[in-house]
């Protein structure tokens, strides 16, 4: 009997053990599942705080990029507002009593004369490009005119045969602008060839030109208006002169036209008379 209880004491401590193991073995279980748990959540939770630590690195870069970027226009603003103030004068000045202000004028920059030189006569096959081509190494050269050659107040512009006809100029004007290149071109190149070139056309032609003292360019536009002006007047009086002369034949026509209708009339009438009379 004492075996046997024995026997069954050992079984049943056994059977103890081996629960309280395997209540054991679930226990650690569960806390390595919780453990699992646990570190996965504070992977989790590492991740979400870097990338929130990223993005708060980036907007304070940004932040940072954007007050650099302020601070250099407010400086770059400043400097130009101290130089402004530099510059310009300060308008409230002190007013001293007993002294005289002297105010100090403003500086104007020379501006250089333009001067026009005017040629008397215009060989033909001349230009504005080729006058142009052959003045311009003296001197810039600014505006130029020349006066084309007119028939009967109209410039020539077909032949007879319908072509296009080869402008000729009469007369024309350079305008330099230096004053000085134009006073001193005119010495030099007046009553001399044009060109030394053997097969040029203006080889044997010379310069005749003059330099006009105190003459703008605005005078010669006045003068081209007038010009017009001039010719308008003159297109219209003959114009009027041309219908005056038409109104004057045609009303002699009419007048010679009632004359020969009176006397054939007459002359009806006198044939009837007679021929009652017989």
């Amino acid at each position: 009997d004492r075996a046997s209880d024995s026997e069954t004491e050992q079984t049943t401590h056994d059977e103890d053990d081996q629960d309280v193991n395997s209540a054991d073995q679930s226990e650690e279980d569960q806390a390595t599942d919780e453990d699992e748990d646990e570190d996965v959540e504070q992977d989790s939770d590492e991740l979400e705080n870097v990338e929130e630590s990223d993005g708060e690195q980036q907007k304070s870069d940004e932040d940072n990029n954007e007050e650099n970027e302020e601070q250099s226009d407010q400086d770059d603003s400043g400097n130009e507002d101290d130089n402004i103030e530099k510059q310009t004068p300060s308008r409230k000045q002190p007013i001293i009593r007993g002294k005289v202000q002297r105010v100090t004028p403003l500086l104007k920059k020379k501006k250089r004369k333009a001067g026009v030189i005017y040629i008397c006569s215009i060989p033909k096959h001349m230009n504005v490009t080729i006058l142009r081509s052959l003045l311009e190494p003296f001197g810039e050269i600014g505006r130029m005119y020349l006066q084309p050659s007119q028939k009967d107040g109209k410039v020539r512009m077909k032949t007879a045969q319908g072509k296009r006809a080869m402008l000729q100029y009469t007369e024309g004007w350079v305008e330099f602008l230096d004053k000085r290149v134009a006073k001193q071109v005119v010495p030099l190149l007046n009553m001399h060839p044009i060109t030394n070139k053997k097969k040029s056309v203006f080889r044997d032609i010379l310069w005749s030109m003059k330099y006009l003292s105190g003459f703008k360019w605005v005078h010669l536009n006045e003068r081209l208006t007038y010009e017009r002006a001039v010719a308008k007047e003159k297109m219209r009086e003959q114009i009027q002169q041309i219908r005056k002369e038409v109104s004057y034949h045609e009303t002699k026509v009419h007048h010679k036209e009632m004359a020969i209708k009176n006397a054939a009339r007459e002359k009806k009438e006198a044939k009837a008379k007679k021929n009652e009379i017989k």
